[in-house]
């Protein structure tokens, strides 16, 4: 089923943006940050917080970084005036963290100053394992001086623990625990399902062992219930952890998520970079890769 997938999202690649979109506007809030501000406050209406991303990474110039640093000033400046609390998640290629780490750091430590002086949340996205190390090592750096800080930490790499054990030896922290997505060498991540998931449960009741807030980013309906069943467990208030998911996944479990009385927050993309995120998506979505090449080619 792999092999076939990711064949079919190699032949979709070739059709044009306008066919692509139809199936994509389900995952992105829109390109422009306008749609995704308006998707943000419909989701806040219905009781679920939120974390605002622009899409993008790997940057291969310092235009294409420079212009990042002003979509996220003006994404918090948007953020600001709508009245609505919420996240913003960053990933730190997007503004040049392979071509100048010293113009990296100045930018995303005044995005944070600038985000924390608004009272949002500001969380470090984490990439492939090329950028673990300093994608880590800013994070303990800029929560010296900012606490609404986070970052992210993904179940299927095995040095995993070790960064968790890591960060919460240091202060409390917030670590989204996501399983992770890229392509990596099984001489640094597990491939096989059930092993991340063991990994993904170790990982977060680590987290509330040592005293961090996770943030419970999945949508497998397996880890759901068993991180449910932890908390159920641990009697842990509904401020002590919280629940994440994807714009345009997991309509039912949202419902059980809210009703349950956890907290819930979405994810929303948005940005010209859409194409990009979509295929990532589809690569994850066997199923969704094969659904969308059959409509394309004989629509329903």
């Amino acid at each position: 089923m792999g092999f076939l997938s990711n064949m079919f999202v190699d032949l979709i690649d070739k059709f044009p943006d306008k066919m692509i979109w139809k199936f994509a506007r389900r995952y992105i809030a829109g390109s422009d940050l306008a749609s995704g501000l308006a998707v943000r406050a419909k989701l806040f209406d219905e009781g679920m917080d939120n974390t605002m991303d622009i899409l993008g990474e790997d940057t291969i110039n310092m235009d294409q970084a420079e212009s990042s640093y002003r979509q996220y000033c003006d994404l918090i400046t948007g953020m600001s005036h709508s009245g609505i609390p919420g996240n913003i998640s960053l990933k730190l290629t997007q503004l040049g963290l392979k071509i100048d780490q010293t113009f990296t750091r100045q930018k995303v430590f005044e995005l944070a100053h600038r985000a924390s002086e608004k009272g949002f949340f500001f969380r470090f996205d984490m990439e492939d394992s090329t950028t673990t190390t300093q994608t880590l090592d800013l994070y303990r750096d800029l929560r010296q001086e900012i606490s609404e800080c986070g970052v992210v930490i993904q179940a299927y790499l095995k040095r995993s623990e070790s960064d968790v054990r890591s960060l919460l030896e240091a202060k409390p922290a917030n670590i989204r625990i996501c399983k992770g997505i890229y392509r990596e060498s099984t001489d640094i991540a597990w491939n096989d399902r059930q092993t991340i998931r063991e990994s993904y449960l170790h990982l977060l009741n680590l987290v509330f062992d040592m005293g961090g807030y996770p943030a419970i980013a999945t949508h497998d309906p397996y880890l759901i219930r068993k991180a449910m069943d932890e908390v159920s467990r641990r009697k842990l208030p509904p401020d002590r952890y919280e629940f994440q998911m994807l714009h345009g996944v997991g309509f039912g479990w949202r419902r059980s998520i809210l009703q349950d009385g956890h907290r819930l927050r979405i994810y929303i993309p948005f940005g010209e970079a859409w194409r990009a995120y979509s295929f990532r998506r589809f690569r994850e979505n066997p199923k969704l890769a094969i659904y969308v090449m059959k409509n394309l080619i004989a629509p329903e």
